[in-house]
């Protein structure tokens, strides 16, 4: 028969459960998150740089010839893939990284199978991302045409980035891979569904205004 443990040895045990607890907790939001962090980068590089560039010259070919020759508004000459891609692949490698680590912090707090996340996140980052790509000023939305493939790509490629990141981060967090954590314990709580009101939220102001600036250009 187990033999019932001292008051004081009782108390001992609950406090070392607590703070191991609450070691878990702070170790598997820092492990999601550094894992969004890394797929960030990778999926930056892959979609942001590499997929930018192809965008690019897609758009490029299916416009006028005036075109040719222009910078665009991010500093490169249009329908030219040259030396200052690498400057674009470092600048969308840091950009995913830190956007990433944003996400493995957002992925704690969102209740949900990965499909489900990774669907909303999707939606929220195209829509966000696209907004803040697509402008009424400039050249790269006023000369590049068709207008609806040249924003297409450009809401394509954010939403592709955070479908990456998602899947990705999700299948490293899983038990029995070599990096995994227990992201998952808020999710069990009302925590779960804060997540989903900030991508709701950021879904509606990227919808928001990324019909105002296609509004503005048509």
């Amino acid at each position: 028969m187990t033999q019932p443990l001292p008051p004081g040895h009782q108390h001992t045990t609950a406090s070392i459960e607590r703070r191991e607890g609450d070691g878990g907790r702070v170790e598997a939001v820092l492990t999601s998150a550094g894992i969004g962090c890394l797929a960030g980068a990778s999926a930056g590089v892959l979609w942001g740089g590499i997929g930018g560039r192809i965008a690019m010259r897609i758009v490029f070919l299916t416009s006028d010839e005036r075109v040719r020759g222009l910078t665009s508004d991010d500093g490169f000459e249009i329908g030219t893939i040259s030396n200052a891609t690498v400057f674009l692949l470092i600048f969308t490698a840091i950009l995913g990284a830190i956007a990433g680590f944003i996400y493995g912090l957002l992925r704690v707090i969102t209740a949900g199978p990965t499909w489900a996340v990774a669907s909303g996140v999707t939606i929220a980052t195209a829509s966000a991302g696209g907004a803040g790509i697509v402008h009424s000023d400039g050249v790269d939305f006023r000369f590049l045409e068709p207008l609806w493939l040249t924003v297409g790509l450009f809401v394509l490629i954010p939403g592709l980035w955070a479908l990456t990141v998602a899947l990705l981060t999700d299948r490293f967090l899983r038990p029995g891979t070599l990096l995994h954590s227990a992201p998952h314990f808020v999710q069990r709580s009302y925590w779960g569904l804060t997540g989903w009101i900030i991508l709701a939220a950021i879904a509606a102001l990227g919808i928001r205004d990324l019909a105002h600036d296609i509004a503005a250009l048509t």
